[in-house]
């Protein structure tokens, strides 16, 4: 062995040191075969080193600019994951609706909460109860609970087609009301041209499904932004002649653009689809709506503000296309 070194020998295995462990150690192995040690390892000791400031600064400055890029990318895989459950949400919904009028001789259900004919339901939701049974109301400043809503969803004729709360929300709604604070579970509501009042012959009305023309282009769901307790009545009204005695067409009740530009719609023949939105009017008027709150929300025409000026049309005649007592 070499000056200053010791050999350690132990189940064939030798272990080579330095005068004081100051070289290191290799390790050695007994070959039975040739019959001598062979070095199998070898390492020297090395001081370890650690990261310098300017390191670790150019690694979070990494990281920061990493996620940076991300965050936007992942905004948007959420708000297209909540639209497909919208969207899903929506056909079942429809799917539901239209199951009911072929069990029912062609009949439709009414679009109105709490709605009957000769003492039967007919409404496809029912007005928010509690637990006693109440029927609570949209002004309330007492909270109107999830589950005061279920109870109403389950009053109503659609619920036997569609038995899950949850498919009757948007994942994204997260309008909160002017009364009681809280956020309302039912998200969707039924033209007021459906069937509002069930047993009347002279309302202008869809009573049964073969008056609609062409249903695969007629909606029969629209997402609201609903800025009271609960969707009020049911319904979502629209500027028409037959409802206003005036021979134009404007928005009126507040509907919901939930998914950057575009809405949920189901439609008669059970399916859905999420329409994007042209005209700038059509988001502002929702936004002004929501922090407006509560009333009637007023009925606009083309050319009344200047917001929505006379050939800002494009949305609004594809809603007027679509609407159910529409021509």
């Amino acid at each position: 062995m070499g000056k200053g070194k010791s050999l350690t020998v132990s189940g064939g295995f030798g272990r080579i040191t330095g005068a004081g462990g100051k070289i290191g150690e290799r390790i050695m192995f007994f070959n039975h075969v040739r019959g001598k040690y062979q070095l199998i390892q070898g390492s020297r000791r090395m001081k370890k080193k650690g990261f310098t400031l300017i390191e670790l600064l150019v690694v979070i400055s990494i990281i920061a600019l990493l996620l940076a890029i991300l965050m936007p990318a992942l905004a948007k895989v959420k708000l297209k994951a909540a639209s497909v459950v919208c969207l899903t949400n929506v056909k079942n919904l429809s799917l539901g609706w239209f199951m009911y009028q072929e069990n029912s001789d062609g009949w439709i259900m009414g679009c109105n909460m709490n709605a009957t004919l000769n003492g039967t339901r007919v409404g496809w939701i029912g007005a928010p109860r509690n637990e006693s049974g109440t029927t609570l109301t949209y002004w309330s400043t007492s909270p109107v609970t999830d589950e005061d809503e279920i109870r109403g969803i389950k009053w109503g004729v659609l619920w036997p087609y569609v038995e899950a709360p949850d498919a009757f929300n948007c994942p994204v709604d997260k309008v909160k009301s002017l009364y009681d604070g809280g956020e309302k579970l039912v998200t969707y509501a039924v033209p007021y041209a459906l069937n509002s009042s069930p047993g009347s012959s002279t309302t202008p009305q869809i009573r049964k499904y073969g008056q609609l023309s062409r249903p695969s282009s007629r909606y029969i769901f629209v997402e609201t932004a609903e800025t009271r307790n609960y969707t009020l009545l049911g319904h979502w009204v629209f500027a028409t002649p037959e409802t206003t005695n005036d021979s134009r067409y404007g928005w009126w009740g507040p509907m919901a653009v939930n998914h950057g530009d575009s809405s949920t719609l189901g439609f008669a023949d059970g399916h859905s689809e999420n329409h994007v939105w042209r005209d700038s009017y059509t988001k502002e008027r929702v936004e002004k709506l929501i922090k407006q709150g509560g009333g009637t929300y007023g009925q606009t025409y083309p050319g009344d503000l200047p917001e929505f000026p006379i050939e800002m049309v494009t949305d609004l005649n594809y809603m007027v296309k679509g609407w159910p007592y529409h021509p």
